[in-house]
């Protein structure tokens, strides 16, 4: 049979164009799903970091009744006399004062023994009978307290009661007399599911695989190599079919006190990924069969137009790949591609939103944890909050505009973060430090560099936070940097921070009157301070002093200077 010219020169390509058609399909659909599973271990993993910021902002949250339980002028009299009515009376206070509605108080004796127990109630926390409370005498964790011993977390421990109902996450620390001697325990518990409410699709296990908690009606089976090999820091990835749906699970450590206690998964429904990727399978064997018909009918100057913004979209999508969330695609036309391309846009702006509210959220959940560090101290409670209001007003007075005057104020609000590897013993002392109180104390510029290093958006301010106690004259720790070595927002942190240190009461000195603490400033142009810095200081000082009265509060040399 003998074939038309046409035929036989159309064949070919319509051969070729089939079987590219094809293959690129393939391939297409290929790279889909697997965009479309990374994307779905992007999201579980986005939603297991915030699991367990959630569960870090709830142990911070206990730790700090804890220490309020145990620090409460009064409490430890009260468990030395056995006074069940005055620990009720310090103590129903502190539980009212907790969010959690389901928390529970409980003081116990150095024999371990249940003095008084506080807990929900109809009416609010009220005393519960003693006859209900869990024994928690062989408790290690509790006997640790009983026995005064602390280890390197310092003497407050974590443990999970699954003997209470419902099963309970307790903290234990010990109450001291104002000379140091051990008085007895105090136990704040928290109902694990109560934990798993606050956390959509989480399901909590103890570390022999028991089910604990779930914010769900049914709870993913728990996979035999997670109790064997799971290890901190790592995750392991399960998919389940339940009733039709397709879940994805991820499933990590518990760790509490850098210590694990348990597994967290966290679970979410995948049946959109899947259908969103039988979709685009119809609609890129659309677009090839439609971009066949086009090759054929239209040749090969049409072919380049069409590549041509292909190829700007495959550049734009390498440079997002790569890191550069504010590079768009260009929409050069109104058809599938620009359509694409437009898609694309609206896609990497999504991200590049998902991805600062989450450095936000980061940022603020790290912050929050600095907050709680000055208050370990009442002397230094809103001490960076107060370094970041002086380091703006210097900065505006010296042009740091922009991105690095941002840094400058996460480094001011972050700069003694590094403080929480610090025992309180050494931070509260009311007197001189010995040569290795120093020594520790001296340590926590690089204990908060070593632990926000691993945060991208917060590279630029980690100079400030390791180095804001360097000085001019290259005496400063922790490198003895010297001059124009130490950066300017670093220079700027630096005095802001010994200035809010001089006006600030501290229990072994008294605070200096403003325009002191400023004379100060003055004497150490040069030495421990930038003189331009200080020349700065000088000329702002008004605005500064203002901020000062208006954010220290409580000190009358302040007040009337």
């Amino acid at each position: 049979m003998r074939l038309p010219l046409r035929v036989k020169i159309i064949l070919p390509f319509a051969v070729l164009l089939v079987f590219t058609g094809l293959v690129g399909s393939g391939l297409a659909t290929s790279r889909i799903t697997t965009e479309a599973a990374a994307e779905s271990d992007a999201s579980l993993l986005h939603a297991s970091l915030l699991a367990h910021q959630q569960l870090a902002q709830v142990e911070a949250e206990r730790m700090a009744e804890l220490r309020a339980a145990s620090d409460t002028i009064g409490v430890a009299e009260a468990l030395q006399a056995g006074s069940a009515a005055a620990l009720n009376a310090f103590l129903i206070p502190i539980a009212a004062n907790a969010a959690p509605a389901g928390l529970t108080v409980e003081a116990l004796s150095l024999r371990g023994r249940p003095l008084v127990r506080i807990g929900p109630t109809p009416d609010g926390p009220q005393p519960l009978p003693l006859a209900s409370a869990p024994d928690l005498t062989e408790v290690a964790q509790v006997r640790s307290v009983l026995d005064d011993r602390a280890d390197a977390m310092g003497d407050r421990f974590v443990f999970i009661d699954a003997t209470a109902r419902p099963v309970t996450i307790d903290w234990v620390g010990p109450v001291r007399t104002a000379g140091g001697r051990l008085a007895g325990a105090v136990v704040v518990a928290q109902p694990v599911d109560e934990i798993a409410a606050l956390i959509p699709g989480a399901a909590f296990f103890a570390l022999d695989g028991s089910r604990l908690a779930a914010s769900q009606s049914w709870t993913p089976a728990l996979p035999a190599d997670v109790v064997s090999g799971l290890s901190a820091g790592t995750t392991l990835r399960a998919d389940e079919t339940i009733d039709g749906h397709r879940y994805g699970e991820l499933f990590s450590q518990w760790t509490v006190r850098a210590a694990p206690i348990g597994y967290l998964a966290v679970v979410q429904n995948q049946d959109g990924p899947a259908a969103v990727v039988t979709e685009l399978r119809l609609l890129f064997t659309i677009l090839f069969a439609a971009a066949a018909l086009l090759v054929l009918v239209v040749g090969t100057v049409l072919s380049s137009l069409i590549t041509r913004p292909v190829e700007r979209l495959v550049e734009a999508m390498r440079a997002v790949s790569g890191g550069d969330l504010r590079r768009r695609a260009a929409v050069g036309s109104g058809d599938e591609i620009g359509y694409l391309a437009q898609a694309f846009n609206e896609m990497t702006a999504a991200l590049a939103q998902k991805t600062a509210a989450l450095e936000e959220t980061t940022f603020a959940s790290v912050e929050a944890l600095a907050q709680a560090i000055d208050a370990r101290d009442p002397s230094t409670y809103g001490h960076s909050q107060r370094v970041a209001a002086f380091s703006l007003e210097l900065a505006d007075e010296m042009g740091v505009t922009g991105e690095v005057r941002e840094a400058l104020r996460r480094a001011a609000l972050l700069h003694d973060i590094g403080k929480i590897g610090v025992e309180d013993r050494v931070l509260r002392k009311p007197g001189p430090l010995s040569a290795q109180e120093g020594a520790d104390m001296r340590a926590h510029p690089r204990i908060g560099h070593q632990m926000l290093k691993g945060l991208p958006f917060l590279q630029a301010s980690l100079p400030g936070i390791l180095h804001h106690h360097e000085r001019w004259d290259g005496e400063g720790y922790p490198h003895g940097l010297r001059g124009d070595r130490i950066p300017l927002p670093v220079r700027i942190l630096t005095l802001v921070d010994a200035f809010d240190a001089m006006i600030s009461e501290r229990s072994y000195r008294r605070s200096l009157e403003l325009e002191e603490a400023a004379q100060a400033i003055v004497r150490e142009a040069g030495t421990q301070f930038d003189p331009d810095v200080v020349s700065a200081f000088t000329r702002r000082k008004g605005a500064i002093f203002r901020l000062a009265r208006s954010m220290v509060r409580g000190q009358s040399n302040l007040e009337a200077a």
